[in-house]
């Protein structure tokens, strides 16, 4: 049904145009809510323009006050300069940073300096998340060299012990495509974000590792010698209340509703897979349609499609909150994020993000069946059959983008995200345009046309087909469920019974959604999505009779006895809980309720709390997950899966066993702990 759309758009979208657009959107500093960002959404502006599509730039307050439904806007931020340089010992001065050279060597949002700027010692910190670590170390007035979570460590070592300013050195690794010195000459985008526009401003600077190696080194061996390493700062910048922009553009369909198609365009200046590739493919996706509707290759759709260009996260959120008489009509969106890499450079595979399980959608669906047509570009030896040139990859939902706020349940917009994943050079001073491709960006730029417009045109054919080829895709769905149970032997957690059910619940919820889809009832339709569902159970049935027949065979083999037939698990069974952290503190029979539309906002969870309470919490979650051996980001993983299943009629033992079955993992005292601080904030409300 869309092979014939994608081949117009194929025949028409230019990588190489693409490229071009990526070429002009870096070269603004383009950093949210400041005069860079407003020269980079004018430029964009002006490229919408060029399309023929109706256009135009919205601006919304941004001053630290005012908040879109939960994300509290920041002060516009305007810097003239930042200089760091190395006074002594006199024999090693040099400058170290230079905002006027590479614009990521400032933290941005760095507060400015005296006049003149500020000469202070330095001091290294190791471990400078940790308040323990400051014990026998005066920061008071000095510089600390430091490598960590910048938000954290401003608390304890600036606002908390006096010190003047943060360097740091810190590269983020993901091993094996990045590890810290595998790009030793990169600085890491990093930046402040202050809240209360009373709150004083500390300035910082990012070091290249191999800087930062040298300068802890250097500080090592004046120290053996009792001498100091001073550093002179200059910042000049200015906060004030300011605005950010989104940038639309509009291709009109005949009737109500619309699709869209949102990518990031902020970030530091020369920042180009980051996001300049997914602003790139999207003009130039609005760019293919608009010609091909405007020449009559394709026919006017009947949704509108709109195309929005914005600042990560915030400019969702204000969109939305301004608009939400908008979000009815919203049938689906797409999220362009970091879509240009050379995969061979920067080590990426292109990944189609599908939208979380809480939401019942049909756009993950729709997005990978045209992926799959997508890979298929040079044929075998034999001709028989087609594969990809580049790397590829349908995961479930991380969020971590714009996708993460359409798609939360109290919104209602499904959006898939295409990413590229992981990026050696991501949020560095290295991410430039040499490592853009641009046959990648165009593959983007294709799906992304293809995607939006088979959707704004779809009606009851569309959804008669789509409801046969979903019930597919769960066919192979429920088949990985149950290698993976096979794999994981007889007593996998949670039970393969349980994983395919709420498969295959989900997946029903996902056929129901194609109704938004038509404009008027259908019979045909109706007993189309019927069968599809009749379809699911038949899978369900087949799959699990197979795996259990593998895993008692597997049982038998090994000798352990095991039972292949395994009960779903008992629901309510709390987790164990480790010595020095209390169990679930409220009872998992409540039913939570939201108080708020969208996910939360970033820095929400603990932003009512005062500081020796946040310390607390911080430090009692920290523990009590490395006290099971998980990581203490699962707290915002947790948070954001939680809120998505929370309704008011699920209760919170609900929830956590819906979060395992999404994810794999959920802790029903870390859960309980997290509504019992959402509840003292007036986040939910118990039922």
């Amino acid at each position: 049904m869309h092979s014939n759309i994608l081949a117009a758009v194929r025949g028409e979208v230019s990588g190489a145009r693409a490229l071009a657009y990526v070429g002009e959107i870096i070269r603004h500093h383009r950093i949210q809510a400041s005069p860079g960002y407003r020269a980079a959404a004018g430029w964009a502006d002006g490229a919408f323009a060029a399309t023929g599509l109706e256009h135009r730039i919205i601006s919304y307050p941004s001053d630290g006050i005012v908040s879109y439904w939960t994300s509290q806007s920041f002060e516009e931020w305007d810097c003239e300069c930042g200089t760091l340089e190395l006074v002594a010992p006199a024999g090693e001065a040099r400058r170290l940073c230079d905002f006027a050279e590479i614009k990521i060597s400032l933290v941005q949002r760095s507060g400015a300096t005296p006049p003149g700027g500020v000469e202070a010692e330095l001091v290294v910190v190791e471990e400078p998340e940790r308040p323990e670590s400051y014990g026998a170390i005066d920061v008071r007035g000095k510089l600390v060299l430091v490598r960590g979570d910048l938000e954290r460590i401003r608390q304890l070592a600036v606002v908390q012990r006096g010190a003047m300013g943060i360097l740091t050195d810190g590269m983020w690794e993901f091993p094996p495509v990045r590890g810290r010195m595998d790009i030793p000459d990169a600085r890491q985008y990093s930046s402040f974000w202050w809240g209360d526009p009373a709150e004083p401003r500390c300035f910082g600077f990012v070091l290249s590792p191999r800087q930062g190696e040298w300068l802890r080194g250097l500080a090592r061996r004046c120290a053996a010698e009792g001498l100091p390493v001073r550093l002179k700062a200059e910042v000049k910048a200015r906060f004030y209340a300011g605005a950010i922009e989104d940038v639309e553009a509009v291709l009109r369909g005949t009737g109500q509703g619309e699709v869209l198609v949102v990518a990031h365009l902020c970030h530091p200046q020369w920042s180009a897979n980051d996001n300049a590739s997914g602003c790139g493919a999207a003009i130039e996706a609005a760019r293919v349609l608009a010609k091909l509707v405007g020449s009559g290759a394709l026919q006017r759709p009947r949704r509108s499609i709109r195309f929005l260009l914005v600042p990560e996260m915030f400019g969702t959120y204000a969109f939305l909150a301004r608009n939400e008489d908008l979000i009815p009509g919203i049938a689906a969106a797409i999220n362009l994020d970091m879509v240009g890499e050379n995969q061979e450079l920067c080590g990426s595979s292109l990944l189609l993000e599908r939208p979380p399980r809480a939401l019942g959608s049909f756009a993950g669906d729709v997005a990978q069946l045209i992926m799959e047509s997508m890979t298929q570009e040079v044929p075998n030896l034999a001709k028989t059959d087609a594969h990809a040139l580049f790397r590829h990859s349908v995961t479930p939902f991380s969020g971590g983008s714009d996708h993460y706020i359409l798609s939360d349940p109290t919104v209602g917009v499904p959006c898939p995200m295409l990413i590229q994943w992981p990026d050696k050079y991501y949020h560095t001073s290295e991410d430039t345009l040499d490592k853009v491709d641009p046959a990648m960006i165009a593959r983007a730029a294709s799906l992304t046309a293809t995607y939006a417009y088979f959707l704004a045109a779809a009606g009851e054919n569309e959804v008669i087909w789509l409801a046969g080829e979903m019930a597919g895709l769960f066919a192979g769905e429920a088949a990985r469920i149950a290698r993976q149970a096979a794999a994981g032997g007889p007593r996998i957690t949670p039970p393969i019974h349980d994983r395919l059910a709420f498969a295959r619940d989900r997946k029903a919820e996902d056929l129901l959604s194609l109704r938004r889809l038509l404009n008027v009832p259908s019979a045909a339709a109706d007993a189309a999505l019927a069968a599809a569902a009749e379809r699911l159970d038949g899978v369900v049935a087949a799959v699990a009779e197979h795996a259990g027949r593998v895993m008692a065979a597997s049982a038998s083999a090994s000798g352990s006895g095991a039972s292949a037939a395994q009960p779903p698990a008992e629901k309510g069974s709390p987790a164990p809980v480790p010595a020095g952290w209390e169990a679930c503190p409220v009872d998992p029979g409540l039913r939570p309720k939201r108080t708020f539309r969208g996910p939360l906002g970033q820095r929400q969870l603990t932003r009512g709390l005062d500081p020796i309470a946040r310390e607390a919490w911080l430090q009692e979650s920290t523990a009590y997950l490395k006290s099971l051996g998980k990581d203490p980001g699962l707290v915002r993983s947790l948070v954001t899966i939680a809120m998505y299943w929370t309704d008011g009629q699920r209760s919170l033992e609900e929830i956590h066993r819906l979060i395992q079955l999404e994810c794999g993992v959920s802790d029903l005292t870390l859960l309980g702990k997290i509504f019992e601080l959402l509840s003292r904030q007036g986040h939910i409300v118990w039922a």
